[in-house]
């Protein structure tokens, strides 16, 4: 299939997802949402087995966000660590990727991970249904899978608006991709680093990125390498300007 088909397959899935809500329920008149744990396995079409961390009980249409693990990773790994950076009120769904031996996975090329990732956004609408919110979703690249969270930023900003590189290469946001982000709808990204290297990088590109109009931050935080407690705590930090005026990750006022 030529790559631009691919691109536009791709985009019109997104898109259904990204419409505006338009039922006729009122707020909270969905039954509780049930599951047999807070985190499950999800089956995705012609790929490996998606995590998914779900809001249990909630009883309104809640968003998404998407985590694309490192290299040598696995999904419900990364599944557990950011149920804790996100908390319990979003989707936080992690796609399998590419196996890699030994029970641990990479990722492929950009086309088939993506592709992996539509098909996965789809079994998350069809299992969880009214649940699901509609809209822009947020999005988590850590390691490896900064690259590809990008380019899928990149390709789509108005459908990927807030977007973090986690320990990954700033340098993967190209001048470009910033360009593009900030002319098509993006709102904000983090660069999170570890190391002096990422940050320095982190802020050049967060400048590229401001001169556009998009909210853009790199945070350097003297953290390890791997998403234990220290990592996780100072990460989830930073969440509340990532998801800064999406009231849907804010529990409404009783």
């Amino acid at each position: 299939m030529p790559a631009l088909a691919k691109l536009s397959g791709l985009l019109v899935a997104w898109s259904l997802l990204a419409l505006p809500a338009c039922s006729s329920k009122k707020a909270g008149a969905l039954a509780p949402l049930a599951a047999p744990s807070w985190r499950v396995p999800l089956e995705v079409k012609g790929f490996g087995a998606a995590s998914v961390a779900v809001p249990l009980g909630a009883t309104s249409a809640r968003p998404i966000v998407v985590v694309l693990h490192g290299q040598s990773d696995r999904a419900e790994w990364q599944c557990g660590s950011f149920r804790g950076v996100f908390g319990a009120r979003p989707f936080v769904l992690c796609p399998a990727g590419q196996a890699a031996g030994g029970g641990l996975h990479g990722w492929g090329s950009f086309d088939d991970s993506a592709a992996e990732l539509r098909a996965a956004l789809a079994a998350l609408k069809a299992r969880f249904g009214a649940h699901v919110a509609k809209g822009a979703i947020a999005l988590v690249g850590y390691g490896e899978g900064a690259a590809i969270a990008a380019e899928l930023a990149r390709q789509e900003p108005s459908f990927f608006a807030r977007v973090a590189l986690v320990n990954g290469d700033p340098t993967a946001f190209s001048s470009t991709a910033s360009k593009i982000f900030a002319e098509r709808g993006g709102k904000r990204v983090l660069f999170f680093c570890a190391t002096k290297p990422c940050d320095e990088r982190g802020a050049e590109r967060a400048v590229l990125l401001q001169r556009g109009g998009v909210q853009a931050k790199s945070v350097l935080r003297d953290v390890g390498p791997f998403l234990d407690q220290p990592f996780t705590d100072a990460l989830k930090g930073e969440m509340p300007w990532l998801l800064e005026d999406d009231s849907r990750f804010v529990p409404p006022r009783r």
